[in-house]
């Protein structure tokens, strides 16, 4: 089983990547979020979750633990399959899927392509447990910048909206993008 690949990014698609190491090109799929963060030609290392069917051994690539994580759990739920659980991935931050989980909100999910109403809720009712929440794995500026934006009386679930469209990694930068997000 894969677990990791580091390697030189020599094809780029928004959601695929061909990741060269030791003269060997995977094709590697990823979320928009992941995406965003590679550059072609530059050299990294992905967290990989592969999938072997009959027909084919796909493989997943993430940045992160968390993302990865919420990729995983996603697939534990029944109809949702990788092309979806990636749809999630590229979609919301995981704070954000933790948050919408904690808060019952179908509405967040529902904006996911592939995702209805049925689906929505059926997440919430596989995903409710407390061990979810556990399993994301939150930047500590997030949530400075989370708790500072609710003392100021923004509500939780567009704080955490705002936050998963901010490409800062520093609380003050954070919250002065989440400020322009939150005030449109």
């Amino acid at each position: 089983m894969i677990k990791a690949i580091e390697g030189k990014i020599v094809k780029k698609e928004p959601t695929y990547i061909w990741l060269k190491t030791s003269g060997v090109s995977y094709g590697v799929a990823v979320s928009l979020f992941t995406s965003a963060k590679l550059e072609l030609g530059e050299v990294c290392e992905l967290f990989i979750t592969q999938i072997i069917k009959e027909d084919a051994h796909l493989l997943f690539g993430f940045t992160s633990t968390s993302e990865q994580r919420i990729f995983e759990l996603m697939l534990k739920v029944s109809g949702i399959g990788p092309a979806t659980a990636l749809a999630v991935c590229s979609s919301l931050e995981p704070d954000a899927v933790a948050l919408a989980v904690k808060n019952g909100d179908i509405a967040t999910f529902k904006r996911v392509p592939g995702i209805g109403e049925k689906t929505a809720k059926l997440l919430l009712a596989q995903l409710g447990d407390a061990s979810f929440l556990a399993t994301t794995s939150a930047n500590p500026a997030n949530n400075e910048a989370l708790l500072a934006l609710e003392s100021l009386g923004f509500k939780r679930e567009a704080i955490s909206l705002a936050l998963s469209k901010c490409s800062s990694s520093e609380t003050v930068s954070l919250i002065k993008e989440a400020l322009k997000i939150l005030k449109k």
